[in-house]
């Protein structure tokens, strides 16, 4: 009795040791919890508690699943041309969806693989070009999932306020790009069905890479506009364009003068700086 006893004590107190010595980072990377040394290492975007804009909130999500590869490369030399030349307060945010876990952060379950790349910001060009280029295509499709982040995350202490900070009634803009539908059991018409009959103020815009237009229901049930692109390029520009509400052919104008995105630049720790035209 006395050597099981012993022998008991042995074991619990390897156990003890060997979780004391295990280093936090493998559960940091199992578990995805944020350590203080992972939590140096890695930028944790989060939605402040409290954001009042001046002006349009715009939410681009966009569907970072494996057969949106090219499509992706298009958006962000699209996009180059476009922000610059969207209105002055217009606050632009960043959502991605489906993307792959890469060495600065991991997901659990690749049905929740959804993250905020930059929250609402005016003259966001920089952040939102950079965080489409270091997102990894490649995972599944969680649509129903990635709406309801945005709207109980990223949406939720978002006030639209006029010059003198007074409330008004705006509409929160999505602008969602997408060459499918629901990839991981959700219902995303079901769930905008339902969260409309509460609120008013969230307006859906929908690039649909494809001939599926089941997604058109969610334009229907917030008044948002429906764009099918049909894997046709110019559609593609065309519909960016519509959306951000620029001048029609503002991509064609900044490629004559640029004859490749070379108005953005690498500034190094600065980020990128774009230059108008």
């Amino acid at each position: 009795m006395k050597n099981l006893k012993k022998i008991l004590k042995y074991v619990l107190t390897f156990l003890l040791f060997a979780l004391l010595t295990v280093p936090q980072s493998v559960f940091a990377a199992r578990y995805n919890v944020y350590t203080p040394t992972t939590y140096k290492q890695v930028q944790i975007v989060q939605s402040p508690k409290r954001a009042n804009i001046d002006g349009e909130a715009i939410e681009l999500l966009v569907d970072f699943s494996g057969s949106m590869l090219d499509w992706i490369e298009l958006a962000k030399e699209t996009l180059i041309y476009i922000l610059p030349k969207i209105p002055q307060n217009s606050a632009v945010a960043l959502r991605i969806f489906g993307d792959l876990p890469s060495n600065k952060y991991s997901y659990n379950n690749f049905c929740q693989a959804t993250r905020l790349v930059s929250y609402f910001k005016k003259n966001n060009q920089s952040n939102i070009v950079k965080g489409l280029q270091e997102a990894k295509p490649g995972g599944n499709t969680p649509l129903e999932y990635a709406l309801r982040e945005t709207v109980n995350k990223d949406f939720k202490n978002l006030k639209i306020v006029s010059s003198d900070n007074t409330p008004v009634s705006q509409n929160k803009k999505i602008i969602l790009v997408t060459d499918g539908g629901e990839g991981c059991g959700g219902d995303p018409c079901a769930y905008i069905k339902q969260l409309m009959q509460t609120r008013k103020d969230i307006q859906i815009d929908v690039i649909q890479l494809g001939r599926d237009t089941t997604l058109m229901c969610l334009t229907n049930e917030t008044g948002g506009k429906f764009y099918k692109v049909n894997g046709n390029r110019q559609n593609f520009e065309s519909a960016l364009e519509s959306t951000f509400n620029v001048p029609a052919g503002t991509v064609q104008q900044g490629r004559q003068q640029y004859q490749k995105p070379v108005n953005i630049q690498n500034n190094g720790n600065r980020g990128y700086k774009f230059i108008r035209f």
